[in-house]
């Protein structure tokens, strides 16, 4: 997982507000990062990341173990994506979004980000906690509340699509060589 936070901030910001401040500013970042891998809109990203930050803080308190504190909080942040893009319309229309998102993951003409948002919110999601939060598939199945093969499913599902849409990407942008034969 490359998110991480010390446990000791986790212990002290269920009692003091200043710590609950520094603690939900160092998590900002990664709620904001699986909401919008989630929800491909930085508008609703920036909405979902700031309501579970908001969920994350009043709930704290009643957090028994800090050993539980990764698994409660991207149940929340992803919970709160999801609900997000089930409420909104934009949901179905996020095959091509209107605002081109970051393009780190953009290489020879693959849009790796473009191809994510395309898979529905199930297989999306499960890809986003599985490979950008670095959960594995029984931390997402607690995540979601679903079986752990459920999330293996999803996760191979968006695989076979990932693989067949960046495959029709490639194969557009790589030029073909005709072949002749000579023998009628």
């Amino acid at each position: 997982m490359g998110f991480s936070v010390d446990p000791e901030l986790v212990l002290e910001a269920q009692g003091e507000a200043a710590a609950l401040d520094r603690l939900i500013t160092a998590l900002w970042p990664e709620a904001y990062r699986v909401a919008l891998g989630v929800l491909h809109d930085r508008g609703l990203a920036e909405d979902a990341a700031q309501d579970a930050c908001a969920a994350i803080a009043a709930g704290l308190p009643r957090l028994r173990s800090t050993d539980a504190f990764y698994a409660w909080m991207y149940r929340i942040i992803a919970r709160t994506a999801i609900v997000a893009a089930k409420r909104s319309k934009r949901a179905a229309a996020l095959e091509s979004p209107a605002e081109p998102i970051d393009r780190p993951n953009f290489v020879d003409g693959i849009d790796i980000l473009a191809a994510i948002a395309a898979l529905p919110l199930s297989q999306r999601s499960a890809v986003i906690l599985y490979y950008y939060s670095g959960l594995t598939s029984r931390e997402i199945a607690e995540t979601l509340g679903v079986p752990a093969a459920t999330v293996r499913f999803h996760l191979m599902l968006a695989r076979r699509s990932l693989r067949s849409a960046l495959a029709v990407t490639d194969s557009v942008s790589q030029p073909h060589l005709e072949v002749r034969s000579n023998v009628r």
